[in-house]
């Protein structure tokens, strides 16, 4: 091999830490010209650092005989060099129609499930795909087109978890040279020449045609653009990955900020805290795009109860000074039958018969955070949240239900409360109370609870219910 590119990647491969002595690595390879010429430089890499190593290829089931020819060489390149590869076969076309992806995302996705799968099966720790800088361009272009932030313009990184990229730091021509000059064969992919494909576009049309026309070093002007975009971030995650730890809680898949502290921070702080809340809940960042965080942002200078919808089937809003995410629409609180469950943290909007909409945001607390001396306020109620043995409902009244007078236990019947309260009859069946079985906490549009629930001084947590109107300001 080709001294002077040997040396490029291995010092490449050092300055970003990509082997050490005894990794086991599971190297992609298609057969094409980037995939051999990277199993070929493992291969000759092997002995100098230990490696242990295994070829996976996958068969997409597209290109029929010429898949099969890829498969083939692929197997005979690899088996030749002394090394297993293992070989997977999967109908994309189908998978894609299946799971509404395109066939390059289906693709993709069960590619690096096969690298995955059989990492873990044989006890090795790395992957290796590659990915070269002509790739890095490509990337960081459609991720400028799809409207990426500051993450996805970064492009690719030379390790990302257990996937390493030791070729990302030469050209495609670089590869084809060294490939020709060691008499090495490689496939051709003819979907490669298919410009329905978004990055072939890219790399057969408007990459060239900037090459041609406008900047002749478009790719490495790309590639510097993405590194330094890659440190700005790395900058912009410590940063907020500290403050994600202040003001961000966990509960029931609900995630939940501190709007007023995240609304002190910087804008790009911001941004990144809140695609982070967005990226947990959805389990992955990939469709969540600046756009959808600019909408999400948007709730910090919003009023209370609004709300929004975003990728992955994901609803956020703004309750009193809470901001949160979570899987769900909206409304997907209610379990039927006017019963609607409550979370905590999290929030619930009511409907009253009047029409009006309110808001109330659920909260746990320490005793200590409340006031030693609570006052009397129809807006926001408090419940010594030990006493609750099961999560409360609101719901309409049923028969049975009661509530607390007094401490000493003495009750009353909910449909005497009701009509003690001059209810007219056809709204007592309407009215909204929160319950835990059949016994009532809480009467909202009475402002009355029942006093089994009050908080004393022998409270150790407590249940914080704040109500709003729609549309009320803070």
């Amino acid at each position: 091999m080709n001294s002077s590119i040997y040396l490029k990647i291995k010092k490449f491969i050092e300055e970003n830490r990509l082997l050490e002595y005894g990794d086991k690595i599971v190297a992609g390879v298609s057969g094409g010209a980037d995939s051999v010429f990277l199993f070929t430089v493992l291969a000759k890499l092997a002995g100098e650092y230990g490696l242990g190593l295994c070829a996976v290829h996958v068969n997409h089931g597209i290109r029929g005989e010429e898949a099969l020819r890829d498969e083939q060489y692929t197997v005979s390149l690899v088996e030749g060099l002394g090394y297993k590869c293992k070989v997977f076969r999967k109908d994309i076309k189908a998978m894609a129609a299946h799971l509404k992806l395109t066939e390059e995302e289906a693709g993709r996705r069960y590619r690096y499930e096969c690298f995955e799968n059989v990492r873990k099966e044989l006890g090795y720790n790395k992957t290796a795909v590659a990915h070269h800088k002509d790739d890095q361009a490509e990337t960081v272009l459609f991720q400028l087109i799809r409207g990426s932030g500051i993450r996805g313009l970064g492009g690719m990184k030379p390790e990302n978890g257990s996937i390493i990229r030791p070729l990302l730091d030469i050209r495609r021509m670089e590869i084809e040279e060294a490939l020709k000059a060691e008499g090495i064969s490689y496939c051709t992919d003819s979907t490669n020449e298919n410009n329905n494909y978004a990055r072939n576009m890219l790399r057969n049309n408007i990459i060239p045609y900037i090459e041609d026309n406008i900047q002749p070093a478009v790719v490495e002007r790309f590639v510097g653009t993405a590194k330094q975009l890659q440190d700005i971030y790395s900058y912009i995650r410590r940063q907020a990955a500290a403050l994600y730890k202040e003001i961000v809680t966990h509960n029931n898949n609900i995630y939940m900020a501190d709007a007023e502290r995240l609304s002190e921070a910087d804008i790009v702080i911001q941004r990144e805290v809140l695609m982070c809340m967005a990226g947990k809940a959805a389990g992955s960042r990939k469709d969540i795009t600046s756009k959808h965080i600019d909408m999400f942002t948007g709730l910090l200078a919003g009023s209370t109860g609004r709300r929004l919808n975003l990728p992955y089937g994901l609803c956020a809003g703004r309750d009193y000074n809470k901001i949160w995410i979570r899987k769900g629409k909206p409304e997907d609180g209610h379990i039927g039958n006017g019963k609607i469950n409550i979370c905590v943290p999290g929030s619930v909007e009511l409907e009253y018969i009047n029409g009006k909409k309110h808001i109330i945001l659920f909260e746990k607390k320490h005793r200590e955070e409340i006031p030693a001396t609570i006052k009397k306020n129809n807006c926001t109620k408090w419940f010594d949240y030990d006493k609750i043995k099961f999560m409360p409902q609101f719901r309409y009244p049923e028969n049975g239900d009661y509530m607390w007078l007094r401490t000493d236990g003495i009750r009353k019947k909910l449909s005497r409360i009701l009509i003690d309260a001059k209810i007219p009859a056809s709204e007592r069946g309407r009215t909204w109370v929160l319950a835990e079985g059949s016994h009532i906490l809480w009467i909202p549009a009475m402002g009355r609870c029942s006093a089994y629930y009050y908080v004393t001084d022998g409270t150790g947590n407590v249940l914080c219910a704040n109500m709003s109107t729609e549309g009320e300001k803070e």
